[in-house]
């Protein structure tokens, strides 16, 4: 199954100690199944751009261009339809008289667009659009998904698809504090 992966669950992956179910999910994916929009891409340059050290802007900006390369057709514009849904998704949530933030809005209608599942922890923002979404941060009992035991070691293993998002040479924080940056 495809997923669309929020900023926040890249974020997760960048804590000294992610929490196991995020690890998890993302682990049980292939490479193939993983999609990002570049609105998340967008985030992060924002917040990029406020890191202290250029060094950190330059490893992040590199990370973008690697994952660019590696997600190829996975990696979402802003296309004609999309901008359709978005308009759909934003007029509905303003009858409704929903908050929904921008870039949310744009990857629910990413998701809604090419049929993919959001892994996020904002549910509230996809929901009400009757997007499917993946919150690997909620009680395991309101999904069916299939986490497993709790393993042992707290740390990303080399080789996983989880690994594939680390930033390379990057301390543990550099996308918190980019991602935070930019909120």
């Amino acid at each position: 199954m495809p997923y669309l992966i929020d900023t926040c669950v890249l974020r997760e992956l960048h804590l000294p100690r992610p929490f196991w179910r995020v690890r998890r999910a993302v682990d049980d994916l292939w490479i193939e199944d993983v999609h990002m929009s570049v609105v998340t891409f967008a985030i992060m340059e924002g917040g990029a751009i406020q890191l202290p050290q250029e060094f950190k802007q330059r490893r992040v900006r590199g990370w973008m261009q690697d994952m660019r390369r590696k997600l190829g057709k996975n990696l979402h514009g802003i296309d004609y339809e999309t901008s359709i849904i978005w308009g759909q998704i934003m007029s509905s949530a303003n009858r409704r008289r929903l908050r929904l933030p921008y870039h949310d809005s744009l990857l629910a209608a990413t998701a809604k667009r090419h049929e993919l599942t959001v892994m996020t922890r904002n549910v509230g923002y996809y929901a009400p659009f009757s997007i499917e979404v993946l919150n690997p941060w909620g009680d395991p009992k309101d999904s069916d998904y299939d986490y497993g035991e709790k393993p042992e070691n707290d740390a990303i293993e080399p080789g996983t698809t989880s690994a594939e998002f680390l930033i390379p040479g990057g301390d543990a924080g550099t996308l918190e504090e980019e991602t935070a940056a930019a909120a």
